[in-house]
């Protein structure tokens, strides 16, 4: 599959912010009004530039969704999100089977299941952004998170969850792919190529 250079920008971008953010979720420490020896320092800062970097993402999110939705990303939703087609749920699922058996396909051909992927991924990331957005307008600089705010807190953490099992996931299958000698790595990280 071949992407667009917008596609490949946005994509870079969004893979450095979630890579920014899983790495800085180890060391940040979020401010907590009922805790005893509350954030300060390095731990704090940190927190705040996963703040700031959140809602970044959450903007490339939405210019994501929006390239996609105005047919700019090559095969469009039906890529992104084959469960509700017929047809295409037919192939990812013979990409499915192509696995099961140890083949990996060259995604840089029409590969469903690769395209089904990102959409999962998509999805799991934009949940993140915006559970994470909300989280920033309920929660006081002295740490005081209001009632909404702490569910979506716990959204949050789901999320947060899934996203390292996809994270993990994808950096795996990049490197399977690169170790079969598909270009599918160079190929999506060619930002200046048209």
């Amino acid at each position: 599959m071949r992407y667009d250079r917008v596609t490949r920008w946005l994509h870079a971008a969004i893979a450095f912010g979630i890579t920014a953010q899983l790495g800085l979720s180890l060391f940040m420490e979020a401010p907590d009004d009922r805790d005893s020896h509350p954030a300060t320092g390095l731990p704090l800062q940190l927190f705040e530039a996963h703040e700031l970097i959140g809602l970044s993402l959450l903007g490339l999110l939405v210019a994501h969704w929006l390239w996609t939705l105005s047919s700019h990303v090559q095969g469009g939703m039906r890529h992104l999100f084959p469960w509700f087609n017929r047809k295409s749920l037919a192939t990812v699922m013979l990409d499915l089977r192509a696995i099961l058996r140890f083949q990996l396909k060259d995604p840089a051909r029409e590969n469903a299941l690769a395209g089904a992927i990102h959409g999962l991924g998509l999805l799991a990331a934009t949940a993140m952004a915006a559970t994470g957005t909300v989280i920033f307008f309920n929660l006081s600089e002295s740490g005081h998170m209001t009632a909404p705010g702490g569910i979506f807190l716990e959204l949050h953490s789901l999320f947060a969850s899934l996203i390292w099992v996809y994270y993990i996931g994808h950096v795996m299958m990049a490197i399977a792919h690169s170790w079969l000698g598909h270009a599918s790595i160079r190929e999506i990280f060619s930002l200046l190529k048209k």
